[in-house]
């Protein structure tokens, strides 16, 4: 997507953002109704959304959340919102840092995904040639401004690795693994609910084990919509906070929800969330680590260090009990 392309499809976004309008229920509370957009739904990123939804923790404080509307990485998620009513996205942190770049007026509200698990790279099992992340010469992501573009570039500088590399934008998750399976790329990245029914696929890079924190995905939305419904912010990010700690404390259930949601079985399911709880996946807070993490990965895709960020996040709108610290630039 070119520079000009982009500008239009964030301006349109947020025209379509400050247009959402808030629904009244029947006994007088202001309660908006929306559907919200989750980058690659069928991820980890849905979990605090599923589980949301089922306990009824949105609803708490006057929201509720319709239809997980799936996002396929990078600026796409970004457009998607303009599939319907989406005033608040769940998007990745880079898509939100390139889209500011061409012009769009974006709030980040909250955390969201802050670690890099369930973003690893696989080769395919029957490829003896690539093991570590030393034999890529071809590097699979899913779309420009995406966390998986971010990654191909920031993983092999934190590993040490030299070889040249050549990176190639598939279009989306399914895409890449189309191009890993037919042998276009050394490596893609192949998703939890993927490898769990299939052995085709070798880990090449486990993410995590470079990268410990991460701001991969984060609670955006527009200023204006920000302004004229402050509850229904709030209620959001507390509800998810909630989530993320129901999350911790009864991970079968999520898992349960999870299975159901994607058509996995549950063993597989609970192996996933379990995963994602130990590398303490998500958070409705703001992380400074995570957040420099991502930026500095963001820098080295673009080949800039002018790259603004601070004045994105607006932590009135977090519950008192969440992390609520930024990188040290910001202060």
């Amino acid at each position: 997507m070119n520079r000009s392309t982009t500008t239009l499809a964030v301006g349109a976004v947020a025209a379509a953002l400050a247009l959402s309008a808030c629904s009244s229920s029947g006994n007088g509370e202001n309660v908006t109704t929306f559907d919200i957009a989750v980058s690659n739904a069928t991820e980890p990123y849905s979990i605090p959304w599923l589980v949301g939804k089922d306990q009824g923790l949105f609803e708490k404080y006057g929201v509720t959340i319709g239809s997980i509307v799936p996002g396929k990485g990078g600026g796409t998620t970004v457009r998607n919102m303009l599939s319907g009513d989406l005033p608040i996205a769940d998007v990745g942190f880079t898509s939100v840092l390139e889209s500011r770049e061409a012009g769009a007026e974006l709030s980040v509200v909250g955390g969201a995904t802050q670690s890099v698990y369930g973003l690893d790279f696989y080769a395919l099992s029957s490829n003896d040639e690539v093991r570590t992340i030393d034999d890529i010469s071809t590097w699979a992501y899913t779309n420009p401004q995406s966390v998986t573009q971010a990654l191909t570039f920031i993983l092999p500088e934190v590993a040490g690795a030299t070889q040249p590399i050549e990176r190639t934008s598939s279009g989306g998750i399914g895409e890449g693994v189309a191009l890993l399976e037919a042998g276009s790329v050394d490596v893609a990245v192949v998703p939890p609910s993927v490898v769990a029914k299939t052995d085709k696929f070798r880990v090449a890079v486990s993410s995590a084990d470079y990268l410990e924190k991460f701001q991969q995905s984060v609670i955006a939305t527009t200023p204006k919509f920000a302004e004229n419904n402050p509850d229904t912010v709030k209620g959001v990010v507390a509800g998810y906070a909630e989530a993320v700690e129901y999350i911790h404390n009864n991970p079968d259930r999520a898992a349960e929800l999870y299975a159901d949601y994607i058509g996995i079985d549950l063993e597989s399911a609970k192996a996933i969330v379990n995963k994602a709880v130990h590398y303490d996946n998500w958070g409705a807070g703001f992380n400074a680590d995570a957040i420099e993490q991502a930026v500095k990965a963001q820098r080295i895709a673009m080949d800039s260090d002018d790259l603004q960020f601070c004045d994105l996040f607006r932590d009135d709108f977090l519950p008192e009990n969440v992390s609520d610290t930024l990188p040290d630039e910001c202060k």
